[in-house]
């Protein structure tokens, strides 16, 4: 009986010990439009035995948006204040990372401890200028550049491509509601909330993320966008867009039609790059090349309908990305040759449309088997800075951290996953000690 008493306390002891060595975490994330729960980071942070208390963050998580950035953080440390928590790392992405700031500008009492800013727009985010309206009588210009794709697409509507352009609607329609627009407000680098920022007093590491699988950027975002619930899974909207055109071209019996698919794709923006005559107005200029390109696959070029409209779906598709990659990011202008099938010149002196004419004369080839034989054209494109389709590298890196990881591959609604590699790989490292001990969680 003494043995079995003996063995209880030290079964007792232990488990206090082993809830002493809990780390306390505030997992902190932002609005849901451009952030997910942290629930899948906790279950993957458990499997892998790491020992920690998740601090409750009700109302937030209830309604993220119904305070600024500043009153979350009073309230949050206020909450630490209740004599209960020591030694707290907070864990934010998107606003979640700024709310962190924010209380560690304002705390006193020394609670919070370390921090990690997983895509964190650290520097606020340049794409809110386009997201937002000026005003409720007037549309953003991503809602505007949205409403221009769907009209080039009118033509073929036959071709649903999935809906994807229409659920990227939906989506960026979502920031014109008030409650929303006022606290995306805050996220622009202008904004006090962004400039009044303190560099942080406590240790902190950076996880940013880069989107570069290729340069549909947009489409694989709002995919994750709908996932957020799941892995953020980036890829089904462009595997059925992909399942559609290989169905239609199967269908017209052409499948060496693939190459003039792969020649718009490029030449609209995959692959990063968006092809362009003039880098200062590239905005406007792919705009003008495509009324011109989507008029010639109407009138111009003897494609079977269903060729037609596949052709006319890929090309809009594809310059929706170029354009939010245009809208977004800074980029570069290179040169570079590149071998595309030929279009006969014998159909544009037919054309009745001048400007349609004189475009259609700037492409063809006199003489070519169409869509068969190929020619060399040397192209003037551009190159964005690296982003994780929301933010740029520049406006999420912060000096001074730690450690900085970067999350290749990893778009902004998936940086909260650590099924991603990149980002499993970055937490890890820092709960384990890899940037220090101020960032330790015990297992």
């Amino acid at each position: 009986m003494k043995n079995r008493i003996i063995s209880f306390f030290i079964f007792f002891l232990g488990a206090i010990t082993l809830t002493a060595q809990n780390r306390d975490i505030l997992w902190l994330f932002g609005p849901s439009l451009t952030s997910a729960q942290w629930s899948r980071a906790k279950f993957s942070a458990e499997v892998k035995g790491f020992h920690f208390n998740s601090i409750n963050i009700t109302p937030y998580d209830n309604n993220t948006v119904a305070n600024n950035i500043p009153d979350w953080a009073t309230f949050f440390n206020t909450k630490l204040n209740d004599g209960n928590h020591t030694d707290v790392l907070g864990i934010g992405h998107d606003a979640g990372g700024l709310i962190i700031r924010y209380m560690d500008m304002a705390q006193q009492n020394g609670r919070l401890s370390a921090m990690i800013l997983d895509g964190t727009p650290n520097q606020g985010g340049n794409i809110f200028n386009k997201l937002l309206s000026v005003d409720q009588a007037s549309q953003s210009d991503v809602q505007k550049m949205i409403n221009k794709m769907l009209n080039l697409k009118t033509q073929a509507q036959n071709c649903n491509g999935c809906q994807m352009i229409q659920a990227t609607q939906s989506w960026v329609n979502y920031f014109a509601g008030q409650q929303a627009k006022n606290y995306y407000q805050q996220l622009k680098p202008t904004n006090p909330v962004i400039t009044n920022l303190e560099t942080p007093g406590i240790p902190y590491a950076v996880i940013w993320g880069n989107e570069n699988e290729d340069a549909l950027t947009l489409t694989r975002m709002i995919n994750s966008w709908y996932n957020t619930g799941l892995f953020g899974e980036d890829n089904e909207y462009i595997d059925c867009y992909k399942s559609e055109i290989a169905q239609r071209l199967q269908d017209a019996n052409q499948q060496f039609a693939l190459g003039l698919m792969q020649s718009i794709a490029q030449y609209a923006g995959a692959a990063g790059k968006l092809n362009i005559s003039n880098p200062f107005s590239a905005g406007s200029v792919i705009e003008g090349a495509l009324n011109a390109l989507v008029t010639a696959l109407r009138t111009t070029f003897a494609l079977q309908k269903e060729l037609r409209e596949i052709a006319e779906c890929e090309l809009v598709h594809q310059a929706m990305n170029a354009q939010w990659n245009l809208m977004l990011s800074p980029y570069t202008v290179v040169q570079e040759t590149v071998e595309l099938p030929c279009f006969p010149c014998e159909g544009c002196e037919t054309e009745p449309d001048q400007q349609v004419q004189g475009y259609c004369f700037s492409l063809c080839v006199y003489g070519c088997a169409p869509l068969t034989h190929t020619y060399t054209d040397t192209y003037t494109y551009v190159t964005y800075e690296p982003h994780d389709g929301l933010l740029t590298r520049t406006e999420q890196l912060l000096a001074g951290a730690s450690k900085t990881y970067e999350a290749k591959g990893v778009n902004h609604l998936q940086e909260q996953f650590w099924e991603y590699a990149p980002i499993g790989n970055a937490f890890q490292d820092l709960f384990n000690g890899g940037a220090g001990a101020a960032f330790v969680v015990p297992k």
